[in-house]
């Protein structure tokens, strides 16, 4: 599980904690904590896929639904966010 993942649990835990209205507030900002975290942690496992040398883009892109284009363009995104950690970091 990546820390974008972890991350966003954590947050999705302390929402509970939180009055009704501010929950309200922070449910926005919190899709789209979502939605980035879900496209990275799939990115990871694409990647981790192809890494692993057991399945080819081209029969991920058939398992999923998805072109083997967009297959690769998304691990690409995910190495792409890598390097810009490691260089950040």
């Amino acid at each position: 599980m990546t820390t974008a993942l972890n991350d966003l649990i954590t947050a999705l835990q302390q929402l509970a904690e939180l009055p009704p209205v501010e929950r309200a507030k922070r449910c926005p900002e919190l899709i789209d904590t979502a939605k980035a975290a879900l496209a990275h942690e799939r990115g990871a496992a694409l990647a981790e896929a192809t890494d692993s040398g057991d399945w080819t883009q081209a029969e991920m892109g058939r398992e999923l639904g998805k072109s083997r284009q967009k297959i690769h363009d998304m691990i690409a995104s995910y190495r792409r966010e890598q390097i810009k950690e490691q260089q950040a970091g």
